[in-house]
Order: C-alpha cells, then structure tokens, then sequence
C-alpha cells in the first residue's frame, strides 16, 4: 500500500479535529515549517519554497495565505493537489521595500478535503547598506551550446576600506569576476560580471553566487543566479514503438518539432530503414512533419530492433535532432512446409 493511504487510513479514524491536527503533521512536518533566509543585501531577489504534501485520497484544496508583515509576499503556487503529490507555497522576502531584521508568519488555509490551517514562518535581516542593481542574475532561456554574459552592480555605502575579496560560482559552467567601478568615502560600487558558458548542461539552473568580502558583519553575500538552458531543436514524440513489422511495411507518425528560431526541415534519414516524409514549405519555430518509415527490404534479421530517425534543418550548422525507434521485424518469406500429414 502507498505511503499516503497508509497515513489516510490511520487519520480517517480520528475525530475531524484530531484527523486536521495529525494531518498537517504529516503534510508538512514542524522542521519544514520555518526558513531563514540569514543576512541578504536590499534588493536581492531572495525567495523560498514551502512544500505541502497531500496525503488525502481526493484532491486538496489550498484556498487562501495570509501575511503578518508587508516583509513577506505569499503566493500559492498550487490551488489544486493530487492525491501523493505535494503543493507548493511561495515566500518572497521583499527586500527592496523594506530594511533590517524582518519576520513574518505565513497562515496557509486548505479547505479540501479537510479544514486545517498551517502557519510558515520565514525571517531574515535585510542589510540597507549593500544593494543590488538588478537583484539577481537571470540568463533566461538560452540555446545549448550558446555563451551568455549578465552584469550587476552592487553599490556599498559604509567602510572605506570594505571590499569584495573573491567570487564564488556554483559550477563549472560559471564564471564570475567582480571589478571596482568607483571608491568615494564611503561609498564604493562594483560590478559583477557573470559568464555562463557554452559548455552548460541542458536543464533549468538555479544558484547563488557567493561574494566574499572584508566585513566580518556580512562576510559573504549571495546573488541568485537562473538560466534555462533548452536545445536548439526538440523532437516530439523522442521515442517511437511501432511493434511487430513485416519487412518493408510502412508506418505513419507526425512528429512535432521546435526551435528558438524559424526553419525548414531538408532532410530525413535513418541507417536501416526506408524514409519519406512531406517538406516543410516555410519556415517556422514550431514545425509538423509527416514522416512514413518502414523496415529496409535488404534488413534479414528478425526479432526486436532499435534504430533511429535523423531530421536535418536548415538552422545554422545544419543543425539536426534524432528519434529512437523500436520494433519486432516479422519475416514472411519462410518457407511453408508441403509434406503429407503423418496418419492417424
């Protein structure tokens, strides 16, 4: 039995009261239930995500957050929760507007299935001091094998002699340098240039930055850091199982392909079988392709056989994208045996 209708089954025999108090232990546990977000400069983009599980055998209903301070933005993420699946709550510290040590409880209320509050408590101290201009680094999307640079500037108002000593990056797909623009007084602006390389992994990245200073009251400060890094070119679907084929025998498939940029498909090929498809006439970031593929009749193996389909376009590099096909060849040239059945 799964976890969650194990949990549902113990609760379900409580009293409502009971059942909403032992629920939300188990949805989410006392330890999951504060965040602190430490010391953070003005502006920062500083966010975390609370984590609500449904242990319910219907669906869960977030129906309403509230905040006790101005410090804090709440925003559900996930009205509706199925079965063993799990919610989330954002907490955004609003470090632009506000200043100092900050704290709020977050009242979240679920109606469905069950009535039951839960309260969230995130704090942090917001230095005025150092600010951050944006308040994070976000590459965006970016095509895979594409280099990217983003700039932030960090103004200091203190010290004369603060300083950022070192940049730290969360991998080696990251570069970062800081470079002092300017040093009057007190007051002395950086600016922190970030590289993402053409090396980064394909997925959705997020990170900090670490700058380490002088100040052994904010000795490091973190700076957010995003980056979406897709292919050039998706096929859909990426895997095919056509079955049991007879050498020869031509199946149908319309595939979807996508880009960043407009293009045409020019060719479409594959070791070890037969390809036609239909040419695409305009170019376009989203593209339909008819494809017919059948087993090649110089193929004399039989049994089950993984091959693959190669669509070429005309996007800068030729740039192509495969699609993994699996199927059972049937052989119907055996010989049909003649001779007379045994007697009876």
């Amino acid at each position: 039995m799964r976890p969650f209708l194990i949990a549902w089954a113990f609760t379900a025999s409580m009293s409502p009261h009971l059942w909403a108090q032992s629920w939300t232990q188990q949805a989410i546990p006392l330890a999951e239930r504060s965040h602190d977000f430490g010391t953070v400069a003005r502006a920062a983009a500083t966010e975390h995500r609370f984590e609500i599980r449904n242990i319910h055998q219907q669906k869960m209903h977030i129906r309403s957050v509230r905040t006790s301070c101005g410090c804090t933005t709440p925003i559900i993420e996930n009205e509706w929760v199925e079965p063993g699946q799990a919610g989330t709550i954002l907490a955004r510290f609003n470090t632009g507007t506000h200043t100092g040590q900050r704290g709020a409880t977050i009242t979240v209320t679920i109606d469905q299935p069950v009535f039951t509050e839960v309260q969230l408590n995130v704090k942090g101290y917001i230095r005025s001091d150092v600010v951050f201009t944006p308040g994070e680094i976000n590459f965006g999307v970016v095509a895979e094998g594409d280099a990217k640079k983003a700039e932030v500037y960090l103004d200091y108002a203190g010290r004369s002699d603060w300083a950022i000593s070192k940049v730290s990056t969360p991998n080696e797909s990251i570069s970062a340098t800081a470079e002092e623009v300017s040093r009057e007084g007190g007051r002395v602006r950086y600016k922190i240039l970030v590289k993402l390389s053409g090396h980064a992994p394909i997925g959705f990245m997020q990170n900090h930055l670490i700058l380490s200073t002088n100040d052994r009251r904010l000795m490091t400060v973190p700076l957010r850091l995003f980056a979406d890094v897709r292919p050039p070119l998706t096929i859909s679907p990426k895997t095919v199982a056509l079955g049991a084929l007879k050498l020869g025998e031509p199946v149908q498939k319309r595939l979807l392909l996508k880009s960043d940029k407009p293009f045409k498909v020019t060719d479409v090929t594959s070791q070890d079988m037969d390809v036609q498809f239909d040419p695409t006439l305009e170019s376009k970031p989203v593209q339909f392709l008819n494809v017919t593929i059948a087993p090649s009749l110089d193929l004399t193996k039989e049994g089950d056989i993984k091959s693959s389909v190669k669509v070429t376009t005309d996007l800068e590099g030729e740039k192509s994208v495969e699609m993994d096909v699996n199927y059972r060849v049937q052989n119907n040239s055996k010989t049909v045996s003649t001779a007379p059945a045994p007697p009876n």
